[in-house]
């Protein structure tokens, strides 16, 4: 066989079927559990992920133990190679090649492979997956104002074109944007998934349209993380950038607001959905008019708060020919109570020591 930097692609749809049949957990210097989609995503695109905050580093309850879950990494920096989970194959090399080579060795083996029982398990996936996302696009029928977050992503994703640049920052804000928003084609989307800081977003996308200058960039971002570094706007205007920034303002640190509620009154929280004004403690934001502010600055400025509002706000932003911000009201209960959050607050459980 060729050394694996020489290996050439040469997959069809059996071998990426056979592929996931075979293999339930690979690193593209991340674990990750293998299917069709997630192949043909990772041969499109050279670059893998690697552990970081979103995958809780490895860690339970979504990881087993490392004696109970074997893990192939595959990382072009082998100072990643086991750092955050001990790996029992850790492979120094461009996964994507690395995935070409593995095709090739399988394919001549795929009579010896039995996939059925993990062609029914992707079934139910993607059934469980297709039930939850009807359950999620119910809280688009949902017009009332303040409007419900879900429409920010919903609508950009219909407005701007397939290869725009999407740029996601805040803590719930992120949570509702990579819910409603769908990846159309590849490093298309940009995020500090694997840190989870806030503020990073205004600058990302400013970094975004100057690599990309001819490429529609739109940052959707919650109200706290604009606060930290709203004066790049300026810095859009100074150098023609012409990003668009949708903030989410509910004036709150929301991800931390619900957390906090759970802790001090659970019961109250699920049933009400949200404490009265004097019971949380340092949650609350006062109100920063981000559509004036950008205006002082040189850039177009917009506010909305009916989705209906939405796209039309969009529209003369594009027509502004210039950086633009659209302040959008938010209902912040609502907002408080991302999709998923169950899920992404089990993920940051300490796992419980033996």
């Amino acid at each position: 066989m060729a050394p694996i930097d020489q290996v050439q692609l040469n997959f069809n749809p059996a071998t990426l079927g056979l592929l996931n049949a075979v293999l339930g957990l690979v690193m593209f210097g991340v674990a990750l559990e293998l299917k069709v989609d997630d192949f043909r995503n990772a041969l499109k695109t050279p670059k893998g992920t690697r552990l970081g905050e979103t995958d809780w580093w490895g860690k339970a309850p979504y990881w087993r133990h490392p004696s109970q879950q074997k893990m192939i990494q595959v990382d072009a920096d082998a100072e990643m190679l086991g750092m955050n989970k001990p790996a029992d194959l850790a492979i120094l090399g461009d996964a994507k090649l690395f995935l070409a080579a593995l095709a090739l060795r399988l394919e001549a083996r795929k009579g010896e492979i039995r996939s059925e029982a993990r062609q029914k398990n992707i079934a139910r996936y993607n059934e469980t997956k297709r039930r939850d996302r009807e359950d999620w696009d119910r809280a688009l029928a949902d017009r009332s104002a303040p409007m419900n977050p879900a429409h920010v992503a919903s609508v950009c994703r219909d407005f701007f074109a397939d290869d725009a640049i999407v740029v996601a920052d805040g803590g719930n804000t992120t949570i509702w944007a990579s819910f409603y928003h769908r990846v159309r084609v590849p490093n298309t989307l940009l995020s500090t998934f694997k840190f989870g800081m806030l503020g990073a977003g205004v600058a990302q996308a400013l970094g975004a349209a100057v690599a990309f200058p001819e490429r529609q960039v739109v940052c959707i971002i919650g109200d706290g993380a604009m606060g930290f570094h709203p004066q790049e706007i300026e810095t859009a205007v100074r150098n023609k950038l012409k990003v668009i920034y949708l903030v989410l303002c509910d004036r709150a640190w929301g991800m931390v607001k619900i957390n906090q509620s759970f802790t001090l009154r659970p019961i109250k929280t699920m049933l009400k959905k949200h404490l009265d004004a004097d019971e949380n403690i340092g949650t609350d934001l006062g109100e920063i008019e981000f559509d004036k502010l950008a205006v002082s600055m040189g850039a177009h400025g917009e506010r909305v708060s009916d989705p209906k509002e939405l796209k039309p706000a969009l529209e003369r932003c594009r027509a502004s020919g210039r950086c633009a911000v659209i302040h959008v009201d938010v209902n912040p209960v609502k907002h408080m109570w991302a999709p998923g959050l169950i899920h992404f607050k089990d993920m940051h459980r300490e796992p419980k020591g033996k």
